[in-house]
């Protein structure tokens, strides 16, 4: 088994202490050279602007007064139990009566010829999110009872 030495913690505090020599060199350098207008792009000084004095009783700080929608942006709708036949065209056909749609999505599996049987309606609305789910839940369509409610996040992998 090898056990080769690295240095430690003696030969890191030697390394950081050289590069803060280095980089104070540098910033000295640097600062001589825009002193004397030698070099790269030449700074500007802004002129002074003279600022109106703010007494602290002005300032105002306040919360605002209508609460933070809870419907911001669109509401994604979770569809499952769709039959082999359904396509997207057929999910934004049945979904679209109740208000603007997003996205229309049926979901399939990787493998050819299998089917996954779900997918994805986003509703502009959430108004028109919740109809879709209280009309559409549970209805027959091709046969197959559909499961409607809002989509969850996906769980992370490991």
């Amino acid at each position: 088994m090898s056990r080769a030495f690295t240095g430690g913690k003696r030969d890191r505090e030697a390394k950081r202490d050289l590069k803060k020599r280095q980089k104070a060199e540098r910033l000295r350098r640097n600062r001589e050279m825009s002193a004397r207008g030698v070099g790269g792009a030449q700074l500007m000084e802004p002129s002074p602007v003279a600022l109106a004095e703010v007494k602290l009783e002005d300032v105002v700080i306040s919360v605002s007064t209508e609460p933070r929608r809870a419907d911001f942006g669109p509401v994604k709708l979770f569809v499952g139990g769709l039959g082999r036949e359904t396509t997207t065209a057929d999910l934004r056909t049945f979904f679209s009566r109740f208000g603007e749609l997003a996205d229309a999505i049926v979901i399939p599996n990787r493998s050819p010829g299998q089917f996954r049987g779900f997918g994805f309606v986003s509703y502009r609305d959430a108004a028109a999110a919740d109809r879709a789910i209280k009309e559409m839940n549970g209805v027959e369509v091709g046969g197959h009872p559909l499961t409607v409610k809002r989509a969850e996040a996906r769980p992370g992998r490991f």
